[in-house]
């Protein structure tokens, strides 16, 4: 670990030490067929202490309804007692499970939570791009553009990058934030990283930038800008000027007083050996 990397850490470690930070961030999709669906994520970090708490909302009825409905469910990891909780909260249940047993299963959590994984970020792309020929790949046009001033997003001082990737499929536009403000970022996922690496687990993190991603899949040089992304847009549009939008926005990001009541389930809620 270098120097800069200790004080960074003994930094946060005194700063955080009777507080907490709370993140907030939204996502909204909208796609054709399946229509606006927004995702609203909650994160709460304290010492020894991990919440997540997401909450779907989808527009098109039938679409809800083959989701399972809208949704709010989250998790909460326990240093302290060593313990893993899954709850939903529409539904007022949750389920638990030590970090021995998480272990045992090869630092995999055994409870999962009602709400799967949605593919959110460049996946699509980046299939379609792996799945077009070399010379398709070549006719490809990238253009990418970093801002020379800095823009206010959140209340943080953030960089924007725009990228441009054109191709037989279509046009990609993505916008892109950063901030090099980063000492609550860190310390959220500090705190997450190492309660999963407590019970042998690995956190799997998004790409820090979804347009570096498909650059460097497409073999491309680019220029990159340091920090932490707070916002960012992505488009896709076919010829026919059909396609799809996604935007992701961090709302809040603060430090506040510790609370030991925004780590535990509520009392009202019943148990269960695992969410239907």
């Amino acid at each position: 670990m270098n120097y800069h990397s200790i004080i960074t850490v003994l930094f946060t470690a005194g700063l955080f030490a009777q507080t907490q930070v709370v993140i907030e961030d939204v996502m909204f999709m909208d796609a054709p067929y399946v229509g606006e669906i927004t995702t609203t994520t909650t994160k709460y970090a304290a010492d020894g202490l991990f919440r997540q708490e997401a909450s779907i909302d989808v527009d098109r009825f039938l679409i809800r309804m083959a989701m399972g409905g809208n949704k709010s469910v989250g998790s909460i990891l326990n240093g302290k007692t060593e313990l893993r909780f899954v709850y939903n909260a529409k539904d007022e249940e949750y389920a638990m499970e030590t970090f021995d047993a998480i272990r045992e299963n090869g630092g995999n959590p055994i409870l999962k939570t009602t709400m799967g994984r949605m593919n959110m970020g460049g996946g699509s792309g980046e299939g379609r791009e792996n799945n077009n020929s070399d010379e398709e790949q070549e006719e490809s046009e990238y253009d990418r553009t970093i801002s020379e001033s800095m823009e206010r997003v959140v209340g943080y001082d953030a960089r924007k990058v725009t990228t441009k990737i054109k191709s037989n499929d279509g046009l990609m536009l993505f916008e892109e934030w950063f901030t090099t403000d980063t000492t609550l970022f860190y310390f959220v996922s500090k705190v997450e990283v190492d309660l999963v690496q407590s019970y042998g687990g690995e956190k799997r993190n998004t790409p820090r930038s979804f347009s570096e991603s498909m650059l460097t899949s497409a073999e491309q040089e680019f220029e990159s800008v340091p920090g932490r992304m707070v916002k960012y847009t992505m488009e896709m549009k076919d010829e026919d000027d059909d396609g799809f939008k996604m935007v992701w926005e961090l709302k809040s990001i603060r430090e506040v007083p510790f609370n030991m009541a925004d780590f535990k389930i509520s009392t009202d809620y019943e148990k269960v050996d695992e969410l239907e």
